[in-house]
Formats: structure tokens, C-alpha cells, sequence
């Protein structure tokens, strides 16, 4: 048992664990007659269960700061001064919970993982020097500035294995935003340009999850270029805000 908490990284909180699940399991086997040997996988699929477990539980903190830091950035995009202060007083307090958590603590989810404290290092110093900015500055600068938490947490996930739609979903945005970009300028042929890049990123995101939100980002994105293959440059920038409500839309829910 050991050697396998040693191959899949557990802590000893989630050993306990596997240990009370070993013996219900045993004690349920042995109440129950079998027909023959019992398998010897019965102590890797607990383990994987616990370690299942385990990433959740790591997934539930870190959506505690994550999912406010969306807010947040959604609020500053939209230039809205309450809601700003509000989501990023939400965003401090749980990201000060959470840096105390985790300061020493390293459980299996990102135990292998050497440059958490760093990125979240710089993904605090973030947060904390678009403060005044909140309260009282430019909040279009100071959502330009929060977008540079946004690669810092897609890094963690995508180093840990973590939540494939959201790392998923944000690989697209950064694509998106050519295609929003061409589209507001009206620039049909950088559209074009652009738009297969947006496709690729965004097939990535259907092999995931085909949730009717995936689905109205995807018509919204081909609408922008079958519009831009008529060359009808002048509705490009209304279809380009529909195809960013649609991301933000799912964005939002996404965990």
C-alpha cells in the first residue's frame, strides 16, 4: 500500500482515507461469497478514487479565488465601478485565505508542482497593485493589467493536469481576441487571417464539452466569418459582441 501512495503522490490526509476505503472494501468482500480470486486492483482503484478526491478538494480552493478573480476581470471589462470593487474585495479575502492554506501546504494535486509559489507570487502582486485602480483609476487599465493573472492560473492547471475546459476555454480566448480585434475594425481580411487559429483553439474546446454554450460560441465565431468572407465589414462589430457574450457567458459558469 505504501509503495502505491509513493507512485500516485498522495498525502497523508488522503492515506487515511484510503486506509478507512481499504477496509470497507475488505469487510464488504468478505461478507459477500466469491466465485474466485479476488483482484488485485481493488487497492489501485481506491487509490485513483482518493486521488480523484484529492484534486477536488485542491479544484475547490482554488475556484474559491479563481472564480471572483473572473468576476472581477469581467466587471473592469465592462467599466462597472461597484461591481469592480466589490468582486475584488471578494477576490482579495479568499486569495488571502487561500495564500495562508497553501503557504507550506502541498497536497498530491500540485505536490510535483516547483513553480506554484511563484506563479502565485506574481499573480498576487497583480492583484494587489490594481487596487487603487479599482477604487479610484482607470478600470479599463486595470482590467489590461488582471488579463496577466489569467496565463498564471491557465500554467497551474495545465501543469497539473487540472481542469481541461477552463485551460481549454482560455487558450481559445487569447486567439478570440485577434478575431474581436479584425472584427471591430472591420477588417474583413485580417478576419480571415485570423479566423483558423480561432477554429483550431476552439475544436479543442468541442473535444471537451459540447454544452449548448460551446455550441452558441462556435456559431457566433462562424458567423463572424461568413461575414467577413461576404465582405460585410459593417455588421462585423455587432457579431463580434455576440460572439464575446457567448465566451464570457460560459466562461463565467465554467469551474
Amino acid at each position: 500500500m505504501l509503495k502505491l501512495i509513493e507512485t500516485f503522490g498522495l498525502d497523508i490526509t488522503m492515506y487515511k482515507l484510503i486506509l478507512i476505503l481499504s477496509l470497507i472494501s475488505s469487510l464488504t468482500m468478505a461478507s459477500e461469497p466469491t466465485e474466485g480470486p479476488v483482484s488485485g486492483l481493488d487497492n489501485v482503484s481506491i487509490i485513483k478514487a482518493a486521488q480523484e478526491t484529492n484534486n477536488s478538494l485542491f479544484l475547490e480552493d482554488f475556484n474559491s479565488v479563481n472564480n471572483p478573480y473572473k468576476e472581477t476581470l469581467f466587471a473592469t471589462g465592462q467599466a462597472k465601478r461597484n461591481e469592480s470593487i466589490n468582486s475584488y474585495e471578494n477576490l482579495t479575502s479568499a486569495l488571502a485565505v487561500f495564500q495562508e492554506k497553501y503557504k507550506d501546504y502541498r497536497p498530491a494535486a500540485i505536490a510535483s508542482d516547483e513553480q506554484f509559489s511563484g506563479d502565485m507570487a506574481n499573480a498576487s502582486a497583480i492583484i494587489s497593485d490594481v487596487k487603487e485602480g479599482i477604487y479610484t483609476g482607470n478600470l479599463t487599465e486595470v482590467h489590461s493589467m488582471l488579463e496577466g493573472v489569467r496565463p498564471i492560473f491557465q500554467k497551474i492547471l495545465t501543469r497539473n493536469g487540472l481542469l481541461p475546459l477552463s485551460v481549454a476555454l482560455v487558450d481559445f480566448h487569447d486567439v478570440m481576441e485577434e478575431v474581436l480585434d479584425a472584427a471591430n475594425n472591420k477588417d474583413a481580411s485580417m478576419v480571415l487571417e485570423v479566423y483558423p487559429k480561432a477554429d483550431e483553439k476552439l475544436r479543442a474546446v468541442e473535444a471537451i464539452s459540447s454544452e449548448p454554450g460551446i455550441k452558441s460560441i462556435r456559431a457566433n465565431l462562424d458567423e463572424v466569418m461568413s461575414l467577413a468572407k461576404e465582405n460585410k465589414a459593417e455588421e462585423l462589430p455587432a457579431k463580434a459582441g455576440d460572439l464575446k457574450a457567448s465566451y464570457v457567458k460560459v466562461y463565467l459558469a465554467t469551474s
